[in-house]
């Protein structure tokens, strides 16, 4: 029996050899993969599935996990300290810091010369930015750099183009392709 991530990477497989224009804007080269934040892990563990999708498709393929952004970002942080003891003071400083330090890493990821027309980036562990910054700052920040295809690994849900990051009450509008499954696991 097939796993449902990967009939999510069957639909991504179909979806990414269909090709894309050249004139496509930077939010239409997102896609968002879309699974339950309970498979995580099984994710994770099958992501070279997605690569292989990729790469079948005539597609170069490079992942990049932001699980440690604000684990990383935190540790260089000259008021560190201040921050370990007084957690809360972490609220002061908004989601802008922490999604220009994603988004730094993932253009760098873009910009990177094996990163052209046909090229997809896979971008997992977005569920570690959940209450440090929000997935839709990070995306508005990169798409100016997209010149093939940014693939988010979501783990959430969507419904009618409004994304909910670990199923948190908050969502947010984003004009990308989502690669779902309904409700039953089907495409």
């Amino acid at each position: 029996m097939m796993s449902k991530i990967d009939r999510l990477a069957q639909i991504f497989g179909r979806h990414i050899a269909i090709g894309w224009p050249a004139s496509s804007s930077g939010a239409q080269r997102v896609i968002m993969v879309v699974y339950d934040p309970a498979d995580e892990r099984l994710l994770r563990r099958k992501l070279d599935v997605f690569a292989q999708e990729a790469i079948a498709a005539g597609k170069a393929w490079a992942p990049l996990d932001l699980t440690q952004v604000f684990g990383k970002w935190l540790a260089i942080h000259r008021y560190r300290e201040v921050y370990f003891e007084e957690p809360e003071e972490l609220e002061a400083l908004g989601e802008d810091r922490i999604a220009l330090t994603a988004a730094a890493l993932i253009e760098s990821a873009l910009r990177d010369s094996a990163h052209g027309p046909d090229a997809v980036l896979g971008v997992f562990g977005v569920g570690s930015l959940y209450g440090f910054a929000s997935v839709s700052e990070v995306l508005s920040r990169v798409e100016h750099a997209i010149r093939g295809r940014l693939v988010v690994f979501f783990p959430g849900h969507v419904q009618d183009g409004r994304y909910r990051l670990l199923d948190a009450r908050e969502s947010w509008d984003y004009h990308a392709v989502p690669i779902t499954l309904d409700a039953s696991g089907d495409t």
